[in-house]
């Protein structure tokens, strides 16, 4: 990927021509995600484009950019590259009101000014965010969410250790060490995490993204500054340093990184694209109109950046589980291709992926046929209990919580795996959610999960479906007991309906 361009789409501007980031809008929600506007100047004109809130780490204010690629970036000519250490009481807010050039659009420049001896520096309050604040996707959008963490990871602390039990809703990609250090260099310095947490509240009360400068530590930057008489107005942070993480030793464990153990059995199944790269120089195309996002995009935002810390802890990856790995191909080896039209979105894959909803049906509407047409049979004898008010079915396939995993499809390898999820209100205001899944050869239970919450009711069934993806077919305790409920499972018998039904309403 490193000589692959990343663009945005629909750039306005001449083959080579260089189009200078002149204002970075604030963000806004926009169609279940959060967006912003990047203004690009060039030849005397100024164009708007919407982009995703995803791709701050790669805009950087006043650089020049040429064919949309943002990968790579031109600072404007007479700047400077500048240490600077910012002391807590040496900072001020700074707010006014800006016409972005070339139009009528209107927003608040806010900032910081920050001195050092006898020279202020102008610190954009959007560039504290893109290097100090949140320098990833993950953490970009964890700004907007009022105490999400707990969904994506659960912190425990003994002396001098961290450890972090990661769900699946948290990206293994994001289980590298430069991720890990700044996600723990930010859970564990308080004052930072303090300012983090709060963002949240001011942007989704006000709708505006604005903090007050509360660290009580001093951070030191590297900066490309543009220079003026008293100091000069910082464009981009490439280096923040210094920094202190209060542990030596950082352990975690997540439901995708497993212990690998060679087998002499040849791959099942193999993944093809219908469109293959050319070479290396293919472009990826950042579509906002798109759902998935890139895997490697996160690899070259933090190219744009360094951060140094004064003693990296030790980083200790936990396997609880194992897999096979495969390593050659044989004439039984399915092959499955994938149209890839090198489309993307910077959209976080780690929670706000735009995914198509789960949408209820009465049972009466619902007609399935096969194995889980079993199921909805065995609803609708369990519908007919005096403690039973009514039954609502959600139904899918596997494949819409994952494109990759072989669980997803039957032994063919082609055919979708469905999945069905029968919500039971009963007497008393109790409500339960049974689970089922399409089986073929496999022995895969039915789960009858408890949930306390129903509020995050659409989310954990998310959760829940990845994990059971993420294991291939089996309920695990100790992954679903993260998700804020209870559960128990049922074995498959080949008794009638009455008796399964009977069976449930015992359990529940």
């Amino acid at each position: 990927m490193s000589e692959q361009q990343v663009k945005l789409k629909n750039w306005p501007f001449k083959d080579g021509e260089k189009a200078q980031l002149i204002w970075i809008s604030s963000p806004f929600h926009y169609e279940k995600k959060v967006m912003m506007y990047a203004y690009f100047r060039a030849d005397g004109k100024t164009e708007e484009l919407l982009v995703d809130w995803g791709t701050l780490p790669a805009l950087a204010i006043q650089h020049y950019y040429t064919d949309g690629d943002i990968r790579k970036s031109t600072p404007p000519e007479e700047t400077e590259e500048v240490e600077i250490t910012i002391y807590p009481n040496n900072v001020a807010m700074y707010e006014k009101e800006w016409r972005v050039q070339g139009t009528n659009d209107k927003d608040v420049s806010r900032s910081f000014i920050v001195k050092q001896g006898s020279q202020s520096y102008i610190l954009p309050l959007i560039e504290v965010v893109r290097s100090i604040l949140a320098p990833n996707r993950f953490l970009l959008y964890r700004l907007f969410e009022a105490n999400s963490f707990p969904q994506y990871f659960i912190e425990n602390y003994e002396s001098n250790k961290i450890h972090l039990h990661f769900s699946s809703q948290y990206h293994s990609k994001y289980t590298q060490s430069n991720f890990l250090y700044q996600l723990v260099w930010m859970l564990t310095n308080q004052d930072l995490r303090n300012v983090f947490e709060n963002v949240a509240f001011t942007f989704n009360n006000t709708g505006i993204l604005k903090f007050d400068w509360s660290f009580k530590q001093p951070i030191s930057i590297k900066a490309i500054v543009k220079p003026n008489v008293n100091g000069g107005t910082i464009l981009r942070v490439v280096n923040v340093k210094n920094k202190h993480i209060p542990y030596n030793e950082i352990s975690f464990e997540h439901p995708e990184v497993v212990q690998s153990e060679k087998s002499s059995e040849p791959k099942k199944y193999t993944l093809h694209n219908k469109k293959k790269l050319s070479g290396p120089h293919d472009e990826l195309l950042l579509d906002e109109e798109m759902q998935g996002t890139s895997e490697d995009f996160d690899v070259v935002e933090m190219d744009n950046q360094k951060h140094e810390y004064i003693q990296m802890p030790k980083i200790i990856k936990l396997r609880r589980n194992s897999n096979k790995k495969r390593d050659f191909e044989d004439e039984h080896t399915k092959k499955r291709f994938i149209n890839d039209s090198l489309h993307r979105s910077t959209a976080d894959v780690g929670g706000n992926q735009v995914t198509r909803g789960l949408e209820k049906q009465v049972l009466s509407d619902v007609n399935i046929d096969g194995e889980l047409g079993e199921f909805i049979k065995v609803m609708r004898v369990l519908q007919d209990f005096p403690e039973v008010q009514s039954i609502n079915i959600i139904q899918g396939s596997l494949k819409e919580f994952s494109s990759t995993k072989r669980f997803v499809y039957l032994s063919d390898g082609v055919t979708e795996r469905k999945y069905v999820i029968a919500e039971v209100k009963l007497l008393f205001g109790r409500e339960i959610s049974v689970i089922e899944i399409e089986r073929e050869d496999k022995a895969i239970s039915t789960c009858i999960y408890f949930l306390q919450n129903q509020r995050n009711i659409t989310s954990v069934y998310r959760r829940i479906l990845k994990e059971l993806i993420n294991t291939a077919g089996i309920w695990r305790d100790e992954r679903l007991k993260i998700n804020e409920g209870s559960f128990l499972t049922l074995r498959h018998g080949k008794r009638e309906y009455m008796h399964r039904a009977r069976l449930i309403m015992s359990k529940i």
